[in-house]
């Protein structure tokens, strides 16, 4: 009697409880700057397939080494590399693979250079013996650290240059970008800039900066592809040793054709994969 009394209380209890909806699973992703908006537009276009997913991204970009190591420890799903990796950063990791390329460039906020540059007349803008541009105003070096990889893919384009950067990154005053984002941004504010990025970035940002001929060559996917323009940035999706099942799915559809479109309609060269 006194249970068939408190059945009406008990399901009338019930009937108020929330029911709590399937928590969608969340991609947490770092890397090099450049990638941040990228991997957003794919993630987008990701979402058609599997709807309740979820990206989080850290801010601002752990950077590509910061990214490897948060994936080592397990903080990260998926680290998007803006250089090779080195040995120990492998050892710690499970599989990786090239993502695409991307044409590397000099860009500018109003500069005037009518032709673009040479690689010859670089040096000379990094030493500081090189200050304006062709209408008199004055050139604005906008630099990376030393150890960034847009340093470092600025030494290999030649020897003098090389040596030119060293010099740079002892002149005083000059405006350093913390990461790819950021270098964008200072190079977008300050009028006369000049500063590298990659042609990926400019088109996923949607910027209006001057991108600027090298060699004679205009930057492009079809240039970097057919090698008359051969300076790129690579971008490498590395994996933890036991991936998640939707960072599983995501490396697949990363591989397929509707990501590839999404590569090639901002300006990155999809790596040929096995």
């Amino acid at each position: 009697m006194r249970k068939s009394c408190l059945m009406p209380f008990l399901v009338a209890a019930l009937a108020i409880v929330p029911i709590r909806p399937g928590h969608a699973e969340t991609l947490k992703i770092s890397g090099t700057g450049s990638s941040a908006p990228l991997v957003s537009l794919l993630f987008e276009a990701f979402r058609k397939q599997v709807p309740d997913a979820e990206l989080e991204q850290p801010m601002p970009p752990l950077g590509s080494g910061g990214a490897l190591k948060a994936l080592a420890g397990g903080r990260v799903d998926l680290a998007f590399a803006g250089r090779p990796l080195k040995p120990d950063e492998v050892s710690r990791i499970g599989r990786y693979f090239p993502l695409a390329i991307t044409p590397f460039v000099l860009a500018s906020a109003g500069g005037q250079k009518k032709n673009g540059f040479t690689i010859d007349e670089l040096p000379a803008i990094y030493e500081g013996t090189q200050t304006t541009w062709d209408n008199g105003a004055p050139i604005r070096l906008v630099l990376r650290a030393i150890f960034e990889s847009d340093t470092q893919t600025l030494r290999a384009m030649s020897p003098a240059l090389d040596k030119a950067v060293d010099v740079a990154a002892h002149r005083p005053g000059m405006a350093l970008g913390q990461d790819d984002l950021d270098t964008l941004t200072l190079i977008t504010r300050t009028s006369g800039s000049l500063g590298t990025t990659t042609l990926g970035l400019l088109r996923t940002r949607q910027s209006p900066l001057t991108v600027f001929p090298l060699n004679g060559v205009t930057p492009s996917v079809a240039n970097m592809k057919n090698g008359s323009y051969p300076w790129h940035k690579e971008l490498i999706v590395a994996m933890a040793r036991q991936p998640s099942p939707l960072a599983e799915k995501f490396v697949v559809f990363l591989q397929g054709d509707a990501a590839r479109a999404v590569l090639l309609r901002h300006d990155y060269l999809p790596a040929t994969l096995p």
